[in-house]
């Protein structure tokens, strides 16, 4: 997949359009479709899209993502698509919504399909909708879709909004059923203070980005993703308030039956169980104790997914 900063001409494609944060079942269904009807029309695929949340132009507080955009680039060369445009938000966010559709989407694609979700809005103040796409699609020679809500076995909404909240929440199951896949974060290895280690349970450290969601403090069972390897991980995330004045957030893994040295490297670490909440545990004495029940049912767990 190609991904492109810029509008530019790039002629009868197929268009996906949509924010697509988080990737979960209900874009893949927008972006299977895309991609299946774009073959049979013989055309390349195009997901257009921005390198900020056009949510955050019209509330007070800024929307957390779900995902990085490398990650979401990662998904979407995964799914098929042939072309990634990802926009400057601030170069369109004034346009009106005809104006978007005319000076950005025909002038530079001449698409043949325009696919986008019931819910997707664009142009300024939001005027433009599914309603406007199929209105134009006679005068500009498109095919429009516009693909119905998906709810999961009938009843559950699906949105990155409701994802949000239940990350938000550690509910890590509806999360998975939502999105199709484990929740996750992905940021390269730094050093932290080896305190870990000389407690017999060295970690690979990573930053929690602010502009992504995040889940309570606590520790996890999960699993690291090292290029191609997956290996079970005990995760560590928060303040460490035993050690520290709780002042900095980090996430720690202690990787099962590894021990080479990650510094520099991008990892993915992929959640799946809380274990318990972060606690004070008063003193380091105290804090091994908790650490040695923690990996005793940790091993237990890795054992039977390995």
């Amino acid at each position: 997949m190609e991904v492109i900063r810029k509008a530019a001409p790039n002629k009868k494609l197929a268009l996906g359009l949509g924010y697509f944060d988080g990737i979960h079942i209900a874009h893949k269904k927008i972006i299977t479709l895309l991609i299946q009807q774009a073959r049979q029309k013989g055309i390349k695929s195009a997901i257009i899209t921005f390198d900020k949340n056009p949510a955050d132009y019209f509330n007070d507080n800024k929307t957390p993502n779900i995902q990085t955009f490398k990650d979401r680039e990662l998904l979407l060369s995964s799914l098929g698509v042939d072309y990634l445009y990802e926009l400057d938000f601030e170069l369109y966010k004034d346009l009106s919504a005809k104006e978007y559709i005319e000076n950005i989407l025909i002038k530079n694609f001449e698409p043949e399909l325009i696919i986008a979700g019931f819910n997707h809005t664009f142009g300024k103040n939001r005027t433009g909708d599914g309603e406007l796409l199929k209105e134009l699609a006679k005068k500009y020679n498109y095919e429009c879709t516009i693909v119905t809500e998906q709810k999961y076995n009938e009843e559950q909404q699906v949105s990155s909004s409701i994802i949000r909240k239940k990350i938000e929440q550690g509910d890590l199951d509806g999360t998975k059923t939502l999105l199709g896949r484990s929740f996750s974060i992905r940021n390269s290895v730094i050093k932290g203070d080896k305190l870990a280690s000389k407690l017999g349970y060295p970690t690979a450290n990573i930053i929690w980005s602010d502009s992504l969601v995040k889940l309570p403090y606590g520790v996890y069972f999960g699993k690291v993703q090292i290029d191609s390897t997956i290996k079970p991980a005990l995760i560590s995330w928060g303040t460490k308030p035993t050690l520290t004045k709780g002042e900095e957030e980090i996430l720690e893994a202690h990787i099962y039956d590894f021990n080479e040295n990650l510094y520099g490297k991008i990892i993915k670490v992929i959640f799946e169980k809380k274990l318990r909440n972060q606690e004070n545990f008063g003193s380091i004495l105290v804090l091994k104790t908790q650490l040695q029940k923690d990996y005793s049912q940790f091993e237990k767990w890795a054992k039977l997914i390995t």
